[in-house]
């Protein structure tokens, strides 16, 4: 069990500490939103899709979400999910930023109907995690029948139909960038984690370490053990999401966790994290990801663990798409 609050908990006593914590970061998240100058655009709904493509990227500096309250939620929850390099302490306008160019340099991945004459048209492109990892954003377009459109979703696909991570570098190189990562305080700990998930991948799950790295990474990791149960907690916001979209995620991020605790810090897991936390999330992804009816088989990174039960439950439970 960890002494310190969880990331419940230590918000909790803020809130109780300044009761107008929340509107103050609401006002300055809306005045954020406004400042970037962004909202529905208008587009041809009878043009071509060449045609239609090129009138989203000549207008993907403008467009934004619905809602304003849609910008600032969206922003806070998925920029996360940008790689370090496209992030920054000004959430709302990097995210925002990061979707400009998916729309400009990404790819027409599909261009599917919705009701009532609605369409919906996902832009995709790569992007590179400190040279070893390659990403797909999704950047998704509603747009109605009288023209408006709008973006509709921002951050990792919903529906991948391959990997949304791939891993290039060997597991020496995966290993180093770990390790770097987790001696730098500005880098995000689900980094750290993501580069020891791909050695172990790209090992085929026989990582050769001596004892000492072993230990170092796992006393690094301790280190940040706050940040390891934000991990928790953010891989439960997914796990309770997955039946309607990001299952990806939420096994992609219970993988995260299963390998820094299977491959590196063994016994003294359970001196850092809930026992009981990580019980429900696996319970969690046990109601939900047999109902996660757009996973797909081919999504599911190579050489996957046996034990991370929770990709097999997603593609198998309810007959995977192809």
């Amino acid at each position: 069990m960890t002494h310190e609050p969880s990331p419940e908990e230590a918000a909790a006593a803020r809130l109780i500490a300044d009761p107008g914590l929340v509107q103050r970061r609401l006002s300055a998240d809306l005045q954020a939103v406004a400042a970037l100058n962004r909202g529905h655009v208008r587009l041809d709904p009878s043009a071509g899709t060449e045609a239609l493509v090129s009138q989203v990227r000549d207008t993907a500096d403008r467009i934004g979400f619905e809602s304003p309250l849609a910008a600032a939620t969206l922003s806070k929850r998925f920029s996360v999910e940008l790689p370090l390099s496209e992030r920054s302490p000004h959430k709302i306008e990097a995210y925002h930023r990061a979707a400009t160019r998916t729309l400009r340099e990404g790819t027409l991945a599909s261009d599917q109907p919705g009701s009532d004459r609605t369409r919906y048209l996902d832009f995709q492109r790569n992007a590179m995690e400190a040279g070893l990892v390659s990403l797909t954003l999704s950047a998704r377009i509603h747009l109605v029948s009288d023209g408006s459109a709008w973006l509709d979703a921002f951050g990792w696909p919903n529906s991948p139909k391959r990997p949304v991570h791939t891993f290039a570098g060997s597991p020496e190189e995966l290993i180093s960038q770990a390790q770097r990562d987790l001696q730098a305080e500005d880098v995000p700990l689900e980094r750290a984690l993501l580069m020891l998930l791909g050695a172990t991948l790209q090992s085929g799950n026989e990582l050769d370490l001596t004892d000492t790295l072993r230990l170092q990474i796992a006393e690094s990791v301790t280190n940040r053990r706050g940040e390891l149960n934000i991990c928790i907690s953010r891989a439960e916001d997914y796990a309770s999401a997955s039946e309607d979209g990001p299952w990806y995620s939420a096994c992609l991020y219970r993988s995260l966790l299963e390998n820094v605790f299977e491959k590196f810090l063994g016994s003294a897991t359970f001196d850092l994290i809930d026992e009981e936390e990580l019980s429900e999330l696996d319970n969690e992804l046990s109601e939900k990801l047999p109902h996660a009816h757009t996973a797909s088989a081919s999504a599911v990174p190579a050489r996957v663990p046996e034990g991370h039960w929770w990709w097999e439950m997603a593609i198998t439970e309810h007959g995977s798409q192809p």
